[in-house]
């Protein structure tokens, strides 16, 4: 069920090196990205450094890396679970503002992980990585054309405005999840207002998805500037 709350909007700087928007590159430049639900930065912590993977652990074989920036991955057919592969952050959150950008390859499919409540240590142990996050907790689904839960959706919970993504491009996903209620927005643009969610999961930890499957073997999944301001 929905619930009315004012979604005040605003632009927010972004300071990255080697800016790839619209197919133009602006090293070094100030990304004027518009925001959904805050204005500015103030009270926001980076979640990723833009140089390593210190902070986030690896479950399963696909391999994340850190290049020009950005968090990466492409699928390792002969991995677990047809290649699938999750980065999930070491400390775990409960009420937050997320933002965060994302490139997905033209017909790819991918996801932010919230409040995973399976310890690290035990998906590490997990022979498949244990429960799947998006059952465990919430996942915002990123596929521009998926038909029911578009990019800003969380999958299985809540179907969002389509038409958001710019597909292949660099995108901004804001979430804003309080208590069970969430908030999406994706280049600025609502895709769930004031929505509230199944109760699953207060707690846990952040991730994304490599996602397996052979239909999307060649599909790069890419993630930058995340960044966090607890509630």
């Amino acid at each position: 069920m929905a619930r009315s709350r004012s979604n005040p909007r605003g632009k927010v700087g972004v300071l990255i090196g080697g800016l790839i928007a619209g197919g133009m590159t602006l090293g070094g430049c100030l990304l004027q990205e518009e925001t959904g639900g805050e204005s500015d930065e103030q009270g926001f912590v980076a979640l990723f450094d833009g140089s390593s993977l210190e902070g986030w652990v690896q479950v399963l074989d696909s391999e994340w890396r850190v290049k020009e920036g950005a968090l990466t991955s492409r699928q390792d057919p002969a991995g677990r679970r047809e290649g699938e592969s999750w980065l999930f952050t070491e400390e775990d959150y409960t009420d937050f503002v997320l933002r965060l950008e994302f490139r997905v390859t033209p017909g790819g499919n991918s996801g932010v992980f919230l409040r995973d409540p399976i310890s690290r240590a035990e998906r590490l142990e997990a022979e498949d990585g244990g429960p799947p996050p998006w059952e465990a907790g919430y996942e915002v689904n990123l596929n521009a054309r998926e038909p029911n839960y578009p990019t800003g959706s969380v999958w299985a919970a809540a179907g969002g405005r389509p038409g958001r993504e710019r597909e292949g491009g660099w995108n901004t996903l804001e979430v804003r999840l309080e208590g069970q209620t969430i908030s999406t927005w994706v280049n600025g643009r609502p895709a769930l207002e004031d929505i509230e969610l199944p109760e699953r999961s207060t707690r846990g930890g952040i991730g994304f998805q490599r996602h397996g499957g052979a239909a999307y073997r060649d599909k790069l999944v890419e993630f930058r500037n995340v960044r966090i301001r607890e509630l």
